[in-house]
């Protein structure tokens, strides 16, 4: 019997919600955090969809917000949500340096798991307390 081809787990969709270009100075505090939503797609299925939200906050309270769609192998997921804030990093110019120890204890967490109203709910909260949305 032949296997089914399981996809890697690849990004569907990207969205970028920036106050700014990048972030105010990452000498100074800022902070991040990450929420996400995934489902099976069969009761048996290795194939997830997997939606994730990254944030950073700096210390003039400019809110950088990526949201990304995956779908494919279920097995890299949780890396996949650690890749995510990595690269947002960067691309709001925060050092190599700053970037590792933010995240070397960074965990992903069943915690940051919400079912789909809750995860709507949370993501158009944090898309409020943008600057952009705000003024």
């Amino acid at each position: 019997m032949m296997a089914l081809y399981e996809p890697p787990l690849r990004e569907t969709a990207r969205y970028d919600y920036f106050d700014a270009e990048e972030i105010a100075d990452d000498m100074l505090d800022f902070s991040s955090g990450y929420f996400y939503n995934g489902a099976r797609m069969g009761p048996v299925s290795k194939v997830i969809d997997l939606t994730v939200v990254t944030w950073v906050m700096d210390f003039q309270e400019n809110l950088f917000i990526r949201f990304c769609r995956y779908s494919g192998l279920k097995d890299p997921w949780k890396e996949k949500i650690t890749e995510q804030m990595k690269i947002m990093m960067r691309d709001i110019s925060i050092s190599e340096g700053f970037i590792r120890r933010r995240l070397v204890d960074f965990e992903v967490g069943k915690e940051e798991f919400f079912k789909r109203e809750p995860f709507e709910k949370k993501f158009l909260e944090l898309r409020s307390r943008m600057k952009s949305v705000r003024d």
